[in-house]
């Protein structure tokens, strides 16, 4: 394990998105009287759901040497900030997360003061926040901080995505190819999207390795992208004419067919022009 031995040269800032007012997911009804049957919703009801910043629900789970200590599902329209359990809320922008005490669940001595190192490293914590249809993240302490997109029970093996940058914000997760790789697998990929984001703190990342070996290991869900890969595993088991129900957190539940729903995420890829940094 290796911590970072130098200190902050400066004070931090993160450049987050602002907060919009809350936005509620329409939802298609046939029932509603009008002078032309089969009306469509007057806008795209995935963009509503997927663009308000303040729309988007996290589920955070931690990990000390694979032993699950933590899960939290929270809102944060201003972003999320990972930090050690005796961290004060500062003036830092991010909701703080704060990570349980390793004493509480490891009985390990060792390894419980190497996990209490690392976590007394994370400084201002972990950031994790979005902007436009990308997600960023920079660490505010000295722990340094790799990170991969990996399946939902699974971290990727075969190495790490990035490190995640401590004197700028580097991006994680851009919603375009999301979508993209969402509409080939209505379509009939076999290639599942990936969602889930993994972050190693204080270590390297567990290359070819268990990842249950690693100290602290985190997990966050966009809870709102896995409801929409689920609809479309759904929809694939289903005929064309089926309508599929989805329900997300704060929203309205939301019917559509297979053809309803390929066209909706069509109609966002155009939009977002699949540029990688660039906010709709």
């Amino acid at each position: 394990m290796t911590l970072d031995p130098f200190l902050d040269g400066g004070p931090l800032s993160l450049a987050l998105a602002p907060e919009h007012p809350p936005q509620l997911l329409l939802s298609p009804n046939l029932d509603i009287p009008g002078p032309c049957p089969n009306v469509e919703p007057a806008e795209n009801p995935l963009r509503q759901l997927l663009v308000p910043e303040d729309a988007w629900e996290f589920e955070v789970t931690a990990f000390y040497r694979g032993r699950q200590v933590f899960q939290q599902t929270v809102f944060c329209p201003e972003g999320l900030r990972l930090v050690e359990p005796e961290a004060a809320d500062g003036t830092l922008p991010g909701q703080p997360i704060r990570l349980p005490d390793p004493g509480v669940y490891l009985t390990d001595g060792d390894v419980m003061s190497l996990v209490k190192r690392v976590l007394s490293n994370l400084g201002g914590g972990l950031a994790l926040w979005r902007a436009g249809q990308q997600l960023w993240a920079q660490r505010l302490g000295h722990s340094h901080v790799y990170w991969a997109m990996g399946e939902e029970l699974l971290p990727d093996s075969h190495g790490p995505s990035g490190e995640v940058p401590k004197d700028k914000e580097g991006g994680v997760f851009d919603l375009g190819p999301f979508v993209a790789d969402l509409i080939a697998f209505l379509g009939g990929s076999r290639r599942s999207p990936h969602y889930t984001l993994w972050f190693c703190l204080g270590e390297s990342w567990p290359q070819d390795q268990p990842w249950t070996k690693r100290l602290v290991m985190v997990k966050v869900v966009p809870t709102c992208l896995k409801a929409l890969l689920e609809m479309a595993r759904i929809q694939g088991a289903s005929s064309m004419e089926n309508t599929v129900d989805l329900h997300i957190s704060n929203s309205h539940p939301l019917s559509l067919t297979s053809d309803q729903y390929k066209a909706y995420l069509e109609d966002l890829v155009e939009d977002m022009d699949i540029v990688p940094g660039e906010a709709w």
